[in-house]
Order: structure tokens, then sequence, then C-alpha cells
């Protein structure tokens, strides 16, 4: 976990390294952060200089040595809002910049492509795809999303439903029957208008650990834990044929019972996000 949030920053595990041996072991010299490390000093120097640059250390003297001092573990939370911040100020100008990057690719779009994901990051990568479908877009999901549940982190569902809401990107998805998601604590897992998406039970005796999703001219697949991969098609005749598919199933499975109780603080989040 700490790992993954320095990496949003742009530090690298060796800098986080030096920045909590500093935290553990207080101001120090770059060669007594050195030894306790076990590290070349220049190599030390090095991590420490980035460090500063990305505003997680600053440095002093003390009778004309130099002195490295960690930032106080709040500074994180600080670097991250002027991250968010920056990508909004950027964010305005995709604008702009995405028709033309579009208008490059020209019939090309037109064209089956295939694109592979494997291992956790890879299958959270090919799931924000989905993310890029236009606003009202209705897709359709046939999802065992206890399989889904256990390869993908719960932390990627929620910000993946409060960015998909947000962007107005509608849900037809059908979950297996066997096993059940406690929605008290998944609550960014609910149905209903407020979630845009719609959910059913898949009839009796149809179960499946591989999921697939259509969106657009897309449809991504991706597999149980145990094979780790997922793939995305796009093909307008795979993802009409799979939508053909979805309706017929769709027909035939029953709405699941939902309580809103234990969800309002999802939905407010969500409304707010």
């Amino acid at each position: 976990m700490i790992d993954e949030l320095f990496e949003t920053l742009g530090f690298k595990e060796e800098e986080v390294k030096t920045y909590l041996a500093l935290l553990d072991h207080g101001a120090r010299t770059g060669g007594d952060l050195a030894k306790i490390m076990g590290a070349a000093r220049p190599t030390t120097y090095g991590y420490l200089e980035r460090l500063m640059a990305g505003g997680l250390v600053t440095q002093s003297q003390r009778r004309g040595v130099k002195i490295f001092i960690p930032e106080p573990a709040e500074k994180i939370r600080l670097l991250y809002r002027r991250k968010i911040e920056e990508l909004r100020g950027k964010e305005k100008s995709l604008d702009a910049v995405i028709p033309e990057l579009e208008k490059r690719s020209g019939t090309n779009l037109l064209r089956p492509r295939m694109q592979f994901f494997e291992g956790r990051e890879g299958m959270e990568s090919a799931m924000e795809d989905i993310l890029t479908a236009p606003g009202g877009t209705m897709t359709y999901s046939f999802w065992p999303i206890h399989a889904a549940m256990d390869v993908l982190r719960p932390e990627f569902f929620r910000y993946h439903n409060l960015e998909r809401i947000k962007r107005d990107i509608h849900i037809q998805g059908i979950w297996p029957r066997k096993g059940s998601i406690d929605i008290r604590k998944h609550p960014f897992l609910g149905w209903g208008p407020e979630y845009k998406r719609e959910l059913r039970y898949a009839p009796e005796g149809i179960e499946f650990v591989m999921g697939y999703w259509v969106y657009g001219h897309k449809v991504m697949f991706l597999s149980s834990r145990a094979e780790s991969y997922g793939f995305i098609m796009e093909s307008a005749e795979l993802a009409q044929t799979m939508i053909t598919q979805h309706q017929a199933i769709w027909k035939m499975s029953e709405p699941i019972p939902f309580d809103k109780k234990y969800v309002q603080g999802f939905i407010k989040e969500s409304q707010e996000y």
C-alpha cells in the first residue's frame, strides 16, 4: 500500500526506503544515512536529491555539514492534493487534444483490434478503458463479481464506480447466483438509478468464472484470479453478437433484491464526486 501511494507521486522504491529511513532515524547526514541503509554514498545522495525535488526532504546545515530532514508524513497528503489539482488543470486540455488524436487514427478505428493484459495491474488497466465510453452509453456486463473481487482491489472498484457514475456510463449487469456480496462492506456495488446500474441474477444452472463487458464497439474479457489475464477486442460485429446473447439471457434473469439503507453514504459521495 505504501509503495503504491508513493509511486503515484512519482517516487521509486529505493527513494521511498530512503525517506522512511529518515523518518525512522531522524535528520541525518548523507553519509550517516548511507551507512544505515547499507548503500553507497553517491547512490544515497541521488535518492535524497530526488526526494528534495519532490518535496519530501529538506536540507539544512549544522557547523558546515549538510543535514537532510524528512518532511512530516502529512506532507504526503498535501502533495496528493497538489497533484490532483494539476491533473484537473490538464484535464481541460483533453477536450481539444482528444478529437485531434482521433482524427489521426482515421479509418483504422474501424478495423478489429485486440489488446491483451496480464496480472492485476493489467486487468485494472483494461477496466479503465470502459471509462472512455461516451456519456450516456449503455454497457452490458456478464460479470462473475466474486471472481472479479478476488482479482481486483476493492479500492479500485470503488474508484471505478465513482468515475463511471460521474461520466454517465450505464450498466445492465448479470451476476451468477452462487455466493453473495456484502453490500455493507462494498457499498459501491449497489444498483439502481443513483448507480446508473441495473442488476439481475443469471438463470439457474448458468454459472461462470470468466466475464465480459460490452461498451460501444469493444468487448472486454477478464479471467479469474487463477489465470489473471484479460483482453479487449474492438469489433462492431463481435460487440453486437455479445449484446444479442446478453439480451437473451437478460430476459430470463431475475432482478436482485436490494436494501438501500446500507449505501446512503456512497450514494451521497457519488453525487458530490
